[in-house]
């Protein structure tokens, strides 16, 4: 990249500035609770914490639309939404998978933020596509590949400032093809060597999806196109969601074949891809 656009330049500057032990990163549309520092003092007092965050609760600009619950993943910890970096957790400190602390509310040792090279590239304009990557998830990957976790601290508080754009179709589509991007990213340096993509972390207290309301609400549709007429007795929100689902898995899929051909007519590309780190770019 000729310009040093995008979120991982930013952090890494932030890191290389920062005169203190710890990177406290959040979004600019963060808003943190009155006990957030006092809480993250409180933590890493324990020198064993290299990493912490806590709940990122919804703060929506307008009321939201019913089929986004179902966009929400329940788990034996609580339930949490990627595609808007919300987390609403146990009220109580755990030991978690590091993949759980999202970089909206992410506070880790500036020591082990550079000694396991920073992030990978993260959000940058939309005519820089091709140089996206998967950003602080290779981190997190790594501290998990170290036996180093997440302390989750749920009084770590923010609320995370959703609006009203970010609730619709349009959106998820477009946050879908940037994951997309992501995923090829992380599925080329796999396949090239970066063994920390191939850590699985055994988390038996993760509850399994429950599949069943995928399997009723496709008989469902089915049954709406023979019977139009039963059409006011099905949930349409639920449908809604599935329609929306099924619109930014097209989406995903546009985002990783586009992202794997640009790697693929491009060497310099791929070198880019298959950095070490990029801490000094």
């Amino acid at each position: 990249m000729r310009k040093k656009n995008g979120l991982m330049f930013a952090r890494h500057r932030g890191a290389q500035e920062a005169q203190g032990e710890l990177l406290c990163y959040l979004d600019d549309d963060s808003f943190v609770d009155k006990n957030w520092l006092i809480e993250i003092e409180k933590t890493f007092i324990n020198k064993d914490v290299v990493l912490s965050g806590g709940n990122n609760l919804p703060l929506y600009e307008s009321k939201p639309p019913k089929w986004l619950k179902y966009f929400w993943s329940n788990i034996n910890y609580g339930k949490y939404m990627g595609y808007l970096s919300l987390i609403n957790f146990h009220n109580k400190i755990m030991n978690l998978p590091a993949w759980y602390a999202f970089g909206c509310n992410f506070i880790i040792r500036k020591d082990i933020f550079l000694k396991m090279g920073g992030t990978n590239p993260d959000i940058v304009p939309k005519d820089k596509q091709r140089f996206q990557g998967d950003g602080e998830t290779a981190l997190s990957l790594k501290l998990n590949n170290k036996g180093l976790y997440l302390n989750f601290n749920p009084r770590i508080k923010i609320q995370h400032y959703v609006p009203s754009s970010r609730m619709t179709l349009e959106y998820f589509q477009k946050r879908s093809f940037f994951q997309g991007v992501c995923d090829s990213f992380s599925k080329i340096r796999k396949e090239n060597g970066f063994n920390y993509y191939n850590f699985s972390f055994n988390n038996s207290l993760i509850k399994k999806e429950n599949k069943k309301h995928f399997i009723l609400i496709r008989i469902f549709i089915k049954i709406i196109n023979k019977m139009k007429h039963y059409m006011n007795k099905i949930n349409k929100n639920y449908i809604h969601y599935v329609y929306i689902r099924d619109e930014y898995k097209k989406s995903y899929q546009d985002g990783f074949n586009f992202h794997q051909n640009e790697v693929k007519n491009d060497p310099e590309l791929l070198k880019w891809v298959l950095k070490e780190n990029y801490l000094d770019v």
